[in-house]
């Protein structure tokens, strides 16, 4: 099948001839520790096959409306967005998602993408490139390659009550780090949201079930 190249718009760029796996480092702003996922991720994706990456490996499950970003910070006026199904069904201007591969977008080392989850309870994830690898008909491609701290409820309350809950479930906290959180930052929807536990084999084998090895079809 034919590699069509779409129209060059703003910061996107022509699409690579031969595939190679970007190692993504993102990171939920705000955190503390840093909640990160490092990703292995074929460039041949598209942008709403990243949003199912990062919803496998930080536990999200497509509860709330998500967008990407392209700029220099995620609140850059001049960013391009890149939208989900349900933003262009309300008549948003910007770009669906499903149209955007990810090398139009990445393309050395240090490009950086931002990506929202929730606006309600917003969870702003900065996603730059740390390496770009070569490819093999056996590799992946998606996966998660290692991370940090465990994932989030896909609850109400965001990166408050994340953090309230996940020292509250740490038994070598013993309360002390509480005070990092103000009670009136949490949102108690339930009694008790303790974080799912960060398993990246569970994780794995979900992204591989999707996305399969070797190329793309598309």
């Amino acid at each position: 099948m034919a590699d069509t190249q779409p129209p060059s718009l703003s910061r996107r760029g022509p699409r690579r001839k031969r595939p190679v796996t970007f190692r993504l480092h993102a990171t939920v702003v705000g955190t503390e520790p840093p909640l990160f996922r490092w990703l292995d991720v074929s460039s041949e994706l598209f942008l709403n096959d990243l949003n199912e990456v990062i919803g496998a490996s930080f536990g999200w499950v497509n509860r709330a409306s998500h967008e990407f970003r392209c700029g220099a910070a995620f609140d850059d006026p001049t960013a391009d967005r890149y939208i989900c199904p349900e933003a262009v069904a309300d008549g948003d201007p910007a770009v669906p998602e499903e149209q955007v591969r990810l090398d139009e977008l990445l393309t050395a080392p240090g490009d950086t993408l931002f990506y929202i989850y929730d606006f309600a309870n917003p969870w702003v994830h900065h996603i730059y490139v740390e390496e770009i690898l070569p490819r093999t008909a056996k590799m992946p491609r998606a996966c998660c390659a290692g991370g940090r701290r465990d994932c989030p409820a896909d609850v109400a309350g965001g990166i408050a009550r994340y953090e309230y809950f996940s020292r509250r479930a740490d038994p070598d906290d013993e309360g002390e780090s509480f005070h990092y959180v103000s009670p009136e930052d949490i949102i108690t929807e339930s009694d008790y949201a303790e974080p799912s536990p960060f398993v990246i084999e569970e994780i794995n084998w979900a992204l591989a079930s999707q996305f399969g090895y070797g190329r793309d079809v598309r």
